[in-house]
């Protein structure tokens, strides 16, 4: 009998031991059918079986359950329904696809604007990727990275059709989409009918960025393109500058990411005209002031239904005997209902009387008495521009805007941001430059102070060919923010883009966008990639199974 129990003994640890021997090689090796992990599987199973039919003949040889069967059936029959259990809520995991986003680079969560571009697709776009297959480590994570990336977009819309392609292979498919040129790192093509856009995989890691890939599929959806022209000839902020710090070039690259198309135009006085298919016209740090047909010029593209954005930069010439403000500053407040003021806004409670944070905190703003609802921290919670707003803006220098007292009939204007209480719109600006002291004197402004304003101004549906009931236009105190060396700030972009989205009725294109951010990867060998997964899955699971079997059979010597 002691035999038998022996025997039994021994045939149960050792299909253990060859269970976790295989297990331990399965991990290693990762290949479920290589002959070093079936072995020593299948001699689990023979011996598992072996233990069980000896199990069983003992239980009808004495014709009773002994205690200690008894409790090693209930602990075999527990862990099979704990196993169970373990596989049920793993599977409920795995279909709800729910996770949390910890890394650095925010890798694991969408911007809210590629959710809502996704969930408001009404037409299918097809996704082609064609990376080489070739024992290449870089080109592999590319490759995962990518497909993760896509399956996360492909849950916000059924619209997105994703298709792997070798470009050794599907020669051919290439061909028939036109497209000459792919990268060893990897190509994505998007389509959407016969709009089509290319994102080529480059750089020393390369990925799928989600900035790119946002850009490019508003722009395969967008059936058609907004035109936006920068008014040149008084000196603006040059579109084609390149300068780090004071160009304008930025702004273009973004807006053409996003499916805008932008130009330069100069009013010529001798044949005044704005070009009919202009959605949008932007004065961007303007240094003269414009001529009286000039005005008349951007009177009637605003009659017509026409969108201004307006960039002032507070340390340009305000001096209203000098006329360099006087007829543009006029049309503003007169057509517009908007006043640009000549001043610079200013506190005396820090180091730096001059530069302004606009954040989210209302805590500054507990003393003042707004409407409830109306905003939150430096930001109009009413106007879809700032509604959602969750970022920062820095203005080194800022002069204020608002909306004029004597407005037009019809206008619809609303303050876009605001300053803290502790600013003031300061109109000494001389002394202020000269001094850097700032002192409140009797009949400025106090803040709150408003800096952009954004307007509504009801137009004839009939007198434009565009069909537009109303016309749009939004002006800031400021124009350095959207200057190259300070764009790259995510509030200052998302604001201006946001503002573009609004003027050019894209709401849809309202929210926070992607950044791109990067971290490099970290590249291991196949070798080091199967330790990790040893030491991290099986070492320790037998690290707590040894301690357990420690305690129990120190525990069974000295009882």
């Amino acid at each position: 009998m002691r035999a038998m129990k022996r025997i039994r003994n021994g045939l149960g640890w050792c299909g253990l031991i060859a269970l976790a021997a295989a297990l331990n090689l399965l991990v290693w090796t990762q290949q479920f059918f290589s002959p070093l992990v079936l072995v020593p599987l299948a001699a689990a199973a023979v011996l598992g079986l072996a233990w069980l039919v000896l199990l069983v003949l003992a239980m009808v040889e004495h014709r009773a359950l002994e205690d200690r069967t008894a409790g090693g059936l209930g602990a075999l029959f527990s862990g099979a329904v704990f196993l169970g259990i373990c596989i049920v809520l793993y599977l409920f995991l795995v279909s709800w696809k729910a996770s949390w986003d910890l890394t650095e680079e925010g890798r694991r969560s969408l911007a809210p604007q590629t959710v809502q571009v996704l969930q408001a697709m009404n037409t299918e776009v097809e996704v082609f990727c064609y990376f080489p297959l070739i024992d290449e480590e870089l080109v592999a994570i590319a490759r995962d990275k990518t497909l993760r990336f896509l399956e996360q977009c492909q849950r916000h819309t059924p619209l997105l059709k994703v298709e792997l392609l070798d470009p050794s292979i599907d020669r051919a498919h290439l061909e028939a989409m036109k497209v000459t040129h792919v990268s060893v790192q990897g190509t994505i093509v998007l389509r959407s009918g016969e709009r089509q856009r290319v994102i080529t995989l480059t750089g020393g890691s390369p990925r799928l960025e989600e900035r790119d890939f946002t850009n490019a599929l508003i722009n395969v959806l967008r059936e058609a393109e907004t035109r936006v022209y920068f008014i040149t000839g008084h000196q603006e902020r040059g579109l084609m500058d390149e300068d780090p710090q004071k160009g304008g070039s930025i702004l273009g690259n973004l807006l053409r990411g996003e499916s805008y198309t932008t130009e330069p135009l100069a009013i010529k006085i001798s044949a005044p005209e704005i070009p009919t298919d202009a959605d949008i016209i932007v004065i961007n740090n303007p240094l003269m002031d414009f001529h009286p047909v000039e005005i008349e010029v951007l009177d009637e593209f605003m009659t017509r239904g026409g969108r201004l954005l307006v960039l002032i930069e507070p340390r340009r010439a305000t001096t209203t005997g000098q006329g360099v403000a006087d007829r543009m500053f006029s049309f503003f407040s007169n057509r517009l209902g908007i006043k640009i003021g000549a001043d610079l806004v200013c506190t005396d409670k820090t180091d730096t009387p001059l530069q302004l944070e606009l954040t989210l905190d209302n805590a500054p703003f507990e003393t003042v008495e707004e409407e409830e609802g109306k905003y939150r921290g430096a930001f109009s919670l009413k106007h879809p521009v700032t509604r959602g707003f969750d970022q920062s803006l820095l203005f080194q220098s800022v002069r204020s805007v608002s909306i004029a007292e004597n407005a037009p009939e019809g206008v619809a204007a609303e303050e876009l941001l605001r300053t803290t209480p502790d600013f003031w719109a300061e109109s000494d600006i001389e002394k202020l430059l000269q001094t850097r002291q700032a002192k409140r004197d009797d009949g400025e402004r106090m803040g709150p102070v408003p800096l952009a304003i954004a307007a509504v101004l009801p137009v004839d549906k009939s007198k434009n060919p565009k069909g537009r009931t109303d016309a749009r236009a939004v002006i800031v105190g400021d124009a350095d923010f959207a200057a190259n060396g300070s764009i790259i700030v995510p509030g200052h972009l998302n604001f201006l883009l946001n503002t573009f989205a609004w003027l050019s009725e894209s709401e849809d294109l309202i929210a926070m966008r992607p950044t791109g951010r990067e971290s490099q990867p970290l590249i291991l060998t196949p070798l080091q990639q199967r330790a990790i997964a040893w030491v991290s899955i099986m070492l320790t699971i037998q690290l707590v199974l040894a301690a357990g079997l420690a305690v129990y059979l120190l525990r069974k010597r000295h009882q």
